[in-house]
Parts: structure tokens; sequence; C-alpha cells
């Protein structure tokens, strides 16, 4: 605890001195030094410069400076059509990327990832970690997918198969969960305790992140707003199956837009051409998606809520009439963004998440 304590404070505060660490953390310069002295042995931290001399005139000193390219994590974002794998240092610096066509074999994607690693420029053996992002519904403790219908994949133990091919650690979780993840570290997530992401493309789903940690549910099943219902559900007979959109799924996904041979780029590009039935078409919609943000906003009060995935990227001229209707719906003040990472935020933020798997391990 004191290690990753330390750490923290140097990797924040650098340029930072041992006696200004032991003065923060309230930790003995003794031991501080220990620790320092390990750090520097691994890499993760080194000195550089020194620092001004004492009020008493004694001698400074010297800097530490925290060390990302002291390792490195890998980051695979699974998709129904595509499978991105980026590699980044501990500051989610991109050193690699590759994009590949999805496959439904797992031994596929072992194979793909270890010619993603030789195609890089890092050795295996400085990789400390990998997360992967899939789409369904994962054992994120025990590392199994309890089913993910895209890739035919149920109940597999997909950790354990994997760490027989890789000497690092490897955590799965679930990619909008990962995505989320990634806006925390590295988008327009930063700094929040409380914050949902959004995913809004083939289907909807959300990732809950609240004061500190994310919320998983007791079936692993929070953030599975697809299946959102109202009254008028009820009363036309339209409720949730296993293994198919749910009822808001049908209404706010970009599966749901492409209809009478158009796409949700088609709807929206209609709309701002001023063409009368795409304008009644997408009002309806960004309400149907308010409605939904407001019932998300009410149960976990989240600091921000942050739109991403394909449809995101024609919501920008429209994020103003979404606010307007949260403001309507609920009296709980919100901020709503789009995502800031754009197609890579699913990998970065499973690299993301592995690194605080690691780091919590």
């Amino acid at each position: 605890m004191n290690t990753r304590l330390i750490l923290s404070n140097i990797r924040e505060h650098q340029p930072i001195t041992r006696a200004a660490v032991s003065r923060k953390v309230g930790v003995s310069r003794a031991t501080v030094s220990s620790i320092v002295d390990d750090l520097i042995r691994k890499k993760l931290i080194t000195e550089q410069g020194y620092g001004s001399s004492t009020r008493e005139g004694g001698r400074p000193g010297i800097h530490l400076v925290f060390n990302p390219t002291s390792s490195y994590g890998i980051g695979v974002d699974v998709g129904g059509t595509k499978i991105l794998i980026v590699l980044t240092d501990l500051d989610g610096n991109v050193v690699h990327k590759e994009e590949y066509p999805t496959v439904h074999e797992l031994e596929g994607i072992i194979t793909i990832i270890k010619s993603f690693i030789n195609g890089s420029p890092v050795n295996e053996e400085d990789i400390s970690t990998m997360g992967m992002g899939i789409p369904g519904i994962l054992d994120s403790e025990n590392g199994i997918v309890v089913d993910a219908p895209a890739l035919r994949w149920e109940d597999l133990p997909i950790r354990a198969i994997m760490g027989k091919s890789f000497s690092f650690p490897i955590f799965i979780n679930n990619d909008v969960k990962c995505a989320l993840f990634g806006e925390l570290q590295y988008g327009a997530g930063k700094s929040c305790k409380s914050l949902a992401f959004i995913a809004i493309g083939t289907g909807v789903g959300c990732g809950i992140y609240v004061n500190g940690g994310l919320l998983e549910g007791a079936h692993f099943s929070a953030g599975e707003i697809g299946y959102m219902t109202d009254r008028k559900d009820v009363e036309q007979g339209h409720f949730n199956e296993v293994g198919k959109f749910g009822q808001f799924e049908k209404r706010t996904s970009g599966s749901a837009l492409k209809r009478d041979g158009k796409t949700a780029y088609d709807w929206f590009r209609e709309y701002d051409e001023g063409k009368e039935d795409s304008i009644t078409v997408i009002d309806n919609y960004l309400l149907d998606l308010a409605i939904g943000i407001s019932n998300v906003v009410c149960v976990v009060n989240p600091e921000k809520v942050i739109l991403g995935g394909g449809v995101s990227r024609s919501l920008g001229p429209h994020l103003k009439k979404i606010e307007e209707w949260v403001k309507k719906l609920i009296p709980i003040p919100v901020t709503i963004e789009r995502s800031h990472l754009g197609s890579d935020t699913g990998a970065l933020g499973a690299v993301a998440y592995a690194f605080m798997q690691v780091e919590q391990y």
C-alpha cells in the first residue's frame, strides 16, 4: 500500500524529492528511500536533476520522475466486425496499433495477438498486462464470458485459456465498461468520481463508475440499459427477450434508425437539410434518448454522461437539445458530452482497465 501511495504521488507531483514525498504521504524518510530505491531498480521511476537547497542551506534533494516506458500494456477491443489492438506505455501513449477483421475462434484471436506483439517495437517480456473488451455479459472476477451472442461464445473461460499462451496477466470485461475506463483515464471523464458512459452503436449499452468504483451488479449486468422499458411497451405487448434487442435499444440504437433504406447518418444528414420526415424521426429519437439518459442520471447521479459509439458522431449539433430535454425531465444537474477518444475508446479503455487491475493486485 505504501508503494502504491508513493508511486502515485511521484506520478502526480513530479519532479519531486524524497523529502517532499515523505511529507506528502506521511511516511518516514527511511521508508520512502527504501521504496524509492526499489522503484528505481524496477525502472518505474528515475532520478533527474536536483531540487532547491533547504532553508538551512543543506544539500538539495534529487528529483524523482515517473518512467512511463518502464512497462507496456495491450488493449484489445473485440467487435462484431473488427478487432482493434493497441500497445501503450503506462501513461496511455499508443506506440503500436493494428486493426483486424473479427474472428470468432479464440485460437484465431490468440494468433492475431501474437502476430501483433511480434510486429510491435516492444518485446513480450516488457509487457506487464493485457485487457480485453468483449461485447456481452462477462464474469470479470473469474475471467469467464457468460454470454456474447455476437461472437457465439457462452460460458467460455477465456482468461484461463489465454493465460496458457501469454506470460502476463489478462483481464476481461464488457466492451462498454472498458470504454468507460478509457474516458476516465484519457478522455472526457478525467477526474470524475462518478461517470456514466453510454455507447450508441448497433445496440446500446452503459458503463457506470460510482464513487471511485465500477458498478458491476449481482450478475455482472449493471448498465444493460437497452432493456429499459416504459408503460407504452407493456400496453403494446412489447417485452424483452434473451438474445434479442431490448425495447430501449429498439428506439435509440443505430439499428433503430436503419430503416426505409436509410442509415442513422442519412437521417441526421436529411434533418440538417430540413426534410420534414427526417425532422420528425430525429426529434422523436432525441427525446427517447433524453428520457433514457434522465433515468440513468436519476439512478446513479453521475457528474457526467459521455456518449460514444458510431451514432454519437452525429449527435454533436444536437447535444444542446438533449440537455434541454434532460433539464425538463429531471431536477438533477449533469453534464452531457461526446467521447473525446472516438473509435479508439474501447481498446484504450481495455488497457487502462488492465493497468488499474494490476495496481490493485
